[in-house]
């Protein structure tokens, strides 16, 4: 199982899943994009695939299930559309297919612009980022998560990393005509209380992609793979059962 993070996260946000999967005898990888480890390069979404066969190739030369989470989802959709031989399964986590409009556009340009800088995230950014990732239910219930999130972002996470990750999802194709293509088995999982991307989203990537299910989580926002990682764990595990581990016990 390889992993692929999400905008202003690393490779850490899947440790409650990497804990239970490989517990469960999967060979699980959780690896940093390039946006944390060339922060100062520019790079687009084909890039991101491409390294996320790179890091599988290092570790099996065949099929892998993939789990992305945000951009990682937007990452995994573009792979499943050019190499779709590599992916026994596929998990995406509250990503989308459909471009950015015009208004979003407009609309997040100043606020992601101050980020193309030196330092690390700044404290007032980290602060207006916590709401649009973690859901109200997490914020009320869980301030712990967020905190540690907050102080990560602002000691660990480079701002321009944030800025360049930004970059590589804005200008986004729409990939909506293209998901009737994908017919690898696919597990939608989108947090009930998800502010950047609506429901609506994942609705209508499951109803036009021909393998797919759609989960909502709920009581998680954005990053519903750490909110609920029990749930999410669970949803996990049963379709991989069904998915991947059935059609290898009948073959």
């Amino acid at each position: 199982m390889v992993f692929s993070h999400g905008s202003f996260m690393d490779n850490t946000m899947f440790d409650p899943q990497l804990d239970h999967f490989a517990a469960r005898g999967w060979h699980c990888v959780s690896y940093n994009s390039r946006a944390l480890t060339h922060p100062d390069e520019i790079h687009t979404l084909a890039d991101l695939a491409d390294q996320c066969i790179a890091v599988a190739d290092a570790y099996v030369p065949g099929p892998f299930v993939l789990c992305g989470m945000s951009v990682g989802a937007f990452m995994a959709i573009e792979l499943a559309l050019s190499r779709p031989e590599r992916i026994a399964a596929m998990i995406l986590i509250d990503g989308k297919a459909a471009a950015y409009s015009d208004d979003e556009s407009t609309a997040l340009a100043p606020i992601f612009a101050p980020l193309d800088t030196d330092g690390p995230m700044p404290a007032d950014f980290a602060n207006w980022l916590a709401p649009m990732c973690f859901g109200a239910t997490t914020c009320a219930e869980n301030p712990a998560l967020v905190a540690r999130w907050i102080e990560r972002w602002t000691t660990r996470i480079p701002a321009r990393s944030a800025h360049r990750q930004y970059r590589s999802w804005i200008d986004k194709a729409d990939r909506r005509p293209d998901l009737g293509r994908i017919a690898i088995p696919t597990l939608i999982l989108h947090g009930a209380e998800d502010i950047p991307t609506p429901l609506a989203h994942s609705e209508a990537m499951a109803a036009a992609m021909p393998n797919a299910s759609l989960v909502v989580v709920p009581r998680a926002g954005h990053t519903s793979n750490l909110e609920q990682s029990d749930f999410v764990n669970t949803q996990i595990e049963q379709f991989l059962d069904r998915a991947v581990l059935a059609g290898r016990s009948n073959a």
